[in-house]
């Protein structure tokens, strides 16, 4: 005679220690499949691949020379940040991912960290030179251009620079401003004075400023009205009323 056996689980136990350990048991097995397979399985295959090179080192390179460097490769530069550096010098490479000696598949992109040289700099002396090419040089070295103020000299042209702030050899942060004094040419002995009769106050302001003058006091005048223009209204209100 057969006997039949059977296995009593709690409710508690179930939900609480088999279900969970079975989903526990799962993920585990689903992660050590993917590393199986990355890791030993894709590369197998990927290895043998004819396009697969190794990634040249192109740090301490100027980062235009790197990208041509990786395009010989079959690769290609992405500047993925720009950061101060006291050891590696302006516009080269400081690091690169994926690293040096790497194996990937042509084409990849090569995300590189830029330099942008030391924090600390020293302003050049751009006094005299025009205002473009102030701006250019002082950009060239890292600076930000700050305000612009423009004032009269009696040795230098117009737009050419009067001075700078902080004074050139000074020792500042490439984060902090560099404002410019630019020049408007000698001051003028004379001016012409425009017409300024049944203009708007804003535009005789600006009239004013443009001739190389400024506004004096304004006074507010009560304007009468014409003869012919008050026998009107004195006709309309007697119509009105």
């Amino acid at each position: 005679m057969k006997k039949n056996y059977s296995i009593n689980i709690s409710a508690e136990f179930f939900w609480k220690i088999l279900i969970p350990g079975i989903v526990l048991t799962i993920i585990i097995a689903g992660f050590l499949g993917i590393l199986l397979i990355d890791k030993v399985i894709i590369p197998r295959i990927v290895h043998s691949d004819r396009n697969i090179i190794s990634v040249p080192d192109i740090r301490d390179l100027h980062w235009e020379e790197a990208r041509e460097l990786l395009l010989k490769k079959g690769l290609r530069l992405r500047i993925g940040l720009r950061q101060y550096s006291d050891n590696v010098k302006r516009d080269y490479v400081i690091s690169q991912q994926p690293l040096p000696n790497e194996k990937i598949k042509k084409g990849r992109l090569i995300i590189v960290t830029i330099s942008k040289g030391p924090e600390i700099a020293k302003i050049p002396n751009v006094r005299g030179l025009a205002e473009r090419k102030a701006v250019i040089e002082l950009a060239k070295q890292g600076f930000i251009i700050g305000r612009k103020k423009r004032d009269y000299s009696d040795t230098l042209e117009k737009d050419l620079v009067i001075d700078v702030y902080p004074a050139p050899g000074a020792k500042i942060s490439r984060e902090m401003p560099v404002d410019l004094i630019i020049s408007d040419g000698p001051k003028p002995t004379h001016a012409y004075v425009p017409n300024l009769i049944g203009e708007s106050l804003i535009d005789a302001k600006k009239k004013i400023e443009e001739n190389g003058l400024t506004v004096g006091r304004i006074e507010y005048k009560i304007i009468q009205l014409l003869r012919p223009a008050r026998l009107f209204l004195n006709l309309f209100r007697r119509a009105v009323l």
